[in-house]
């Protein structure tokens, strides 16, 4: 039976390969920053290379993680984040634009950007362009709406793990 389910943002889903949290401490928070736990991040694109929340559907910027605790908002402050690398898989759940979106079987393998829509992040089924996460598995079966899905980080779209 088909199910409604309540949209969350980007969590871990399973870790492997190093012991956890990264915690970026060289340059750390941007000023101002506001980002909530599960947020793409990335390092800002200026002199200091502070980190950000990822600006969204871009192919210039790549993604170094995503947050594990809200922005403290003080320049400098540490960055704890699951690193977007080739152990990493995350969970998300699936939208199209700003509308619900039904799971089917033709979303495994596919690749998609990410949304932010409010303080949630998304992957964004009407953006295969950008390409930045790929569709590994589900988490909740086919037929259901905003369904939970399992995500990685596309190789050549990660910032720490650039691949050719």
């Amino acid at each position: 039976m088909a199910t409604t389910r309540v949209m969350k943002t980007m969590a871990i889903y399973r870790q492997e390969g190093k012991d956890g949290i990264t915690i970026e401490d060289a340059v750390g928070e941007d000023v101002g920053e506001t980002w909530k736990m599960g947020a793409p991040l990335s390092r800002e694109t200026g002199s200091t290379g502070s980190i950000v929340e990822w600006p969204g559907t871009t192919n210039a910027t790549l993604p170094i993680g995503v947050a594990a605790k809200d922005a403290t908002g003080v320049t400098g402050a540490s960055v704890p984040h699951y690193e977007a690398n080739d152990y990493n898989l995350f969970e998300a759940s699936l939208i199209n634009n700003a509308t619900p979106h039904v799971l089917v079987a033709g979303n495994l393998g596919v690749a998609y950007s990410l949304i932010k829509s409010g303080t949630n992040w998304y992957v964004d089924i009407a953006d295969v362009t950008t390409k930045l996460v790929e569709v590994v598995g589900f988490i909740d079966p086919a037929g259901d709406t905003n369904p939970r899905v399992i995500v990685r980080f596309i190789g050549n779209r990660q910032a720490n793990v650039l691949q050719s």
